[in-house]
């Protein structure tokens, strides 16, 4: 493990923001499913190359040229193939996504998976696949990996699952389904929840050349080639959040590479640290966060779960009770990252309460600071250097290196502001 501590101190200075991680995953799968295209402006991490390696092993032909922030792709994913094992290591993204996409294309494979991945669900794909062509088979007695897929997704039409267990499932389906002729649709039976993540493979999609609307609800889409293109990713407001609330804070921070008219649904990070009282100047490809005379609010995170650490550390130092809710979902990610979050805020010295839904906090205008348990989460982690500026004493998290799987030049851009 590689523990690192942050000492108290005032943020100053310009990040130039990572790529937006879910919009790679979606326009390296695009690309990849194309052929002939490049993907620019996209950073590589432990996530991301889940997902590079698991296409190849689909038979994409990628190269990533770190040093220039781009990847290529010149044949495309293949059909009717043995994949193999895809090791997805801790990507739900890249295993959500990519069991329809091996069952549309007709080709055998294992998905596999290490930390906490084996746990989290993947049944929602069940009883939509093997009725039309596919199997699918646990391997172990108790998990969901390894999980082996074949036969062949041989007919589109009408694709009814839950929406409150996550939009990932509605990813997969869409990447999936464009390989499949016909029209299909994808009809969420419970409010979508995190609906921004699908309307941002949608974009994507089309950005790629396919036919897909949504009325709002229902997502239909007709099975096509897509084209071959470039395409650059925008900046990620999902890692922004951490300087977003360590500058509101104790600092200023500008932000480029921000999109003010993404389709992300963290960018509403700016929207809240503006409602809990920071400064927030939107420009035409950045933004920057002031500090303020921070005040309490409600967060309804049903859209926003990502983005729950970063504004529990906001509140924590907000004057009055802060309430989180709607973010059950987060107790399946890295970590039980409401349990996760709060265990943060109180080993500061936070006062905060957990829900079975999200989080009660109470601000304080200080913390005492202390050493913080990351869980091996990447959100943890940096949620804890982004608290550090408002404590008295040092912020020490014991395994910094867990941002890897997300951020890899987190560390640096921090040490590149900090006072």
């Amino acid at each position: 493990m590689n523990k690192m501590t942050f000492n108290p101190g005032r943020v100053s200075g310009t990040i130039t923001l990572p790529s937006s991680k879910s919009q790679a995953h979606r326009a390296l799968i695009c690309a990849a499913l194309a052929g002939d295209s490049r993907v620019e402006r996209v950073d590589i991490s432990n996530d991301i190359s889940a997902t590079v390696d698991a296409l190849k092993s689909l038979g994409a032909e990628l190269e990533f040229i770190p040093e220039r922030r781009l990847c290529t792709v010149g044949a495309p994913v293949k059909r009717n193939i043995d994949a193999g094992e895809i090791n997805c290591r801790e990507s739900a993204s890249a295993l959500r996504f990519l069991i329809p996409i091996a069952a549309a294309l007709g080709d055998r494979a294992i998905f596999d998976g290490e930390g906490r991945l084996p746990e989290r669900t993947t049944t929602l794909y069940e009883p939509l696949l093997s009725s039309r062509g596919v199997r699918l088979v646990y391997l172990q007695d108790g998990k969901y990996l390894p999980l082996e897929v074949s036969g062949s997704l041989n007919s589109g039409g009408d694709f009814m699952l839950r929406g409150d267990i996550s939009s990932q499932f509605v990813t997969g389906l869409m990447l999936a389904l464009i390989n499949v002729d016909g029209e299909s649709r994808i009809i969420p039976t419970t409010k979508l929840e995190s609906r921004p993540y699908a309307d941002m493979t949608a974009d994507v999609l089309r950005a790629f050349g396919a036919d897909v609307t949504s009325d709002g609800e229902i997502y239909t889409l007709c099975g096509t080639r897509l084209y071959s293109r470039e395409y650059t990713v925008e900046g990620d407001c999902s890692q922004a959040a951490f300087f977003v609330a360590a500058a509101a804070i104790g600092g200023e921070v500008k932000l480029d590479g921000v999109n003010p008219s993404t389709l992300q649904g963290d960018f509403r990070i700016f929207e809240i640290a503006r409602g809990f009282g920071a400064s927030v100047e939107v420009g035409g490809d950045y933004v920057k966060i002031s500090r303020g005379s921070l005040h309490a609010q409600d967060i309804d995170a049903a859209d926003i779960p990502d983005l729950v650490p970063a504004i529990a550390v906001i509140a924590a130092f907000a004057e009055g009770r802060s309430r989180i809710y709607n973010a059950g979902r987060l107790r399946l990610k890295e970590s039980d990252r409401i349990a996760s979050t709060a265990a943060l805020l109180k080993s500061l010295g936070a006062d905060v309460v957990e829900t079975d839904d999200g989080l009660i906090i109470n601000g304080k205008e200080s913390l005492a600071g202390g050493e913080v348990n990351s869980y091996r989460d990447h959100r943890i982690a940096m949620a804890a250097a982004a608290a550090s500026p408002g404590c008295k004493g040092d912020v020490t998290v014991d395994d910094i290196g867990c941002t890897d799987k997300s951020y890899p030049g987190f560390v640096d851009d921090w040490n590149s502001i900090i006072m």
